[in-house]
C-alpha cells in the first residue's frame, strides 16, 4: 500500500521495532498482529523468507525483514511477532508475514510529518520499499510500502515455497484471521 498522504490529512501507522529501528506500515494494510507466531521453517526456502504459518487454512510467507533492511545477521529466534499485511501481487490481494522485534504504537502523521526517504545507494533495495520517514515525538520512524518489500518474482516464489509447507495437524496451529 503505497503512501498517499493528502495535505492537512492524518495517516495512521502501525509501528514495530526491529534491529533497534523504529519502522512503520499503513494500518489499513495490516490483517493482524501475531506474538510468539509458531513459523513452519520451509526447506531451501529464499534467504528472505524465515518460513510460513497458516491462517484460515492456507499457507502464508512470512518474510525475515532483517536482512531486507540490511541488518546484519543474526537468530531469527527471538524475533517471534509476525505483521500479517495485504499486499498486491499482479493486481489480486496477497497475505504476507513481516517479522519484528516488538510492536510498537499506533500513530497518526500527517503531510507536514513525513519527508522523502534518503538514498541507501545504488546497491540497496531498500531504496525501492521505504516509501518515507515520520517524525514522531523525538525521533523518526521509516515508513515501509508494503507492496514493494517483495518483487513480483520474490513474491511468486514466496508463495511457492509456504505452499510447500506442511499444514499443521492439529487445528490450534492453525491461525483464524482476526482483523486488527
Amino acid at each position: 500500500m503505497a503512501l498517499a498522504l493528502v495535505p492537512g490529512q492524518a495517516e495512521r501507522y502501525s509501528t514495530f521495532m526491529l534491529g533497534g529501528e523504529h519502522y512503520a506500515v499503513p494500518e489499513g494494510c495490516v490483517r493482524e498482529v501475531l506474538q510468539d507466531a509458531a513459523v513452519v521453517h520451509v526447506a531451501a526456502a529464499p534467504r528472505f523468507m524465515r518460513g510460513a504459518i497458516h491462517v484460515n487454512g492456507k499457507p502464508v510467507p512470512v518474510v525475515d525483514l532483517g536482512p531486507r533492511l540490511g541488518q546484519a545477521f543474526r537468530s531469527t529466534a527471538a524475533r517471534t511477532v509476525v505483521f500479517l499485511v495485504e499486499v498486491q501481487r499482479e493486481g489480486q490481494p496477497m497475505l504476507l508475514g513481516l517479522t519484528a522485534d516488538a510492536v510498537g504504537q499506533r500513530v497518526h502523521l500527517s503531510s507536514r510529518d513525513v519527508v522523502a526517504a534518503p538514498s541507501f545507494g545504488a546497491a540497496s533495495p531498500m531504496d525501492s520499499f521505504i516509501a518515507g520517514m515520520g517524525r514522531h515525538g523525538d525521533g523518526l520512524v521509516l515508513l515501509l510500502d508494503v507492496d514493494r518489500i517483495l518483487s513480483a518474482s520474490e513474491l511468486l516464489a514466496a508463495d511457492e515455497f509456504a505452499a510447500c509447507a506442511e499444514a499443521p495437524d492439529a487445528a490450534p496451529n492453525d491461525r483464524k484471521l482476526h482483523p486488527v
